[in-house]
């Protein structure tokens, strides 16, 4: 939405590495290529939306959307923002149950998934309180009604569309939460390493547990 209160539409080409590449299609892997995909094209989207709220509100001078934010901009944005997700959600929870007295890998792995989905509720209860980020999640909502009537083969009207549930078994915010989930059971083969090793292991393993939460959110795409 531009300054002046309309409306801008962007399209643009996606060629998807998963079009080029068989390997990339294989199970577990075509998991990995789709989340980074996901990540590029909304962080597009975000310089794209950036770029025309830094525009002048005068109509006559803002017919074309100029270039505000430059890519080392978008790309240190990236870097700060993957930065920030590591630590809250994998470096936070694995440091806060290595301080708790837990003998048992089987309690570790539960206690630190159980304070992960926590701090994931907490964190979307704060940002839901942000006037803009609500509004982000209005627009989610309806997107979700959105998918929902066009996979069902209704007409793409208000009045329609309305009719549809908010929930959708492919969104974003479902993978997240299927991630946080396998994680457990993926971490338990790994014990209670030391602590610089347990981050590591978060990190690190993140990919493998993106792609199985990927295979588990086609299957309910499907069933």
């Amino acid at each position: 939405r531009k300054p002046n209160g309309q409306i801008a539409e962007v399209v643009r080409d996606i060629k998807s590495p998963m079009a080029r590449n068989r390997i990339f299609r294989l199970p577990v892997i075509r998991g990995v290529i789709a989340l980074g995909e996901s990540l590029a094209i909304g962080f597009r989207a975000l310089a794209i939306s950036a770029n025309y709220a830094a525009q002048d509100a005068d109509p006559e001078k803002a017919e074309e959307v100029q270039t505000e934010i430059t890519r080392g901009q978008i790309v240190f944005s990236f870097a700060i923002a993957i930065g920030f997700a590591l630590m809250l959600f994998k470096v936070t929870p694995a440091l806060i149950t290595s301080w708790l007295p837990i003998d048992t890998t089987g309690a570790f792995v539960v206690i630190e998934g159980l304070i992960r989905v926590t701090i994931f509720l907490i964190y979307l209860l704060l940002i839901s309180l942000l006037p803009d980020l609500r509004r982000v999640f209005q627009y989610h909502a309806a997107e979700h009604k959105a998918i929902n009537a066009y996979e069902a083969g209704e007409e793409l009207e208000p009045e329609k569309v309305q009719r549809f549930s908010l929930i959708h078994p492919r969104c974003g915010t479902a993978f997240l939460l299927w991630v946080m989930v396998i994680a457990i059971f993926v971490f338990a083969f790994f014990g209670q390493p030391a602590w610089y090793w347990l981050i590591a292991s978060r990190i690190l393993l993140l990919p493998v547990i993106a792609g199985i939460a990927y295979e588990l959110i086609r299957f309910a795409g499907k069933h």
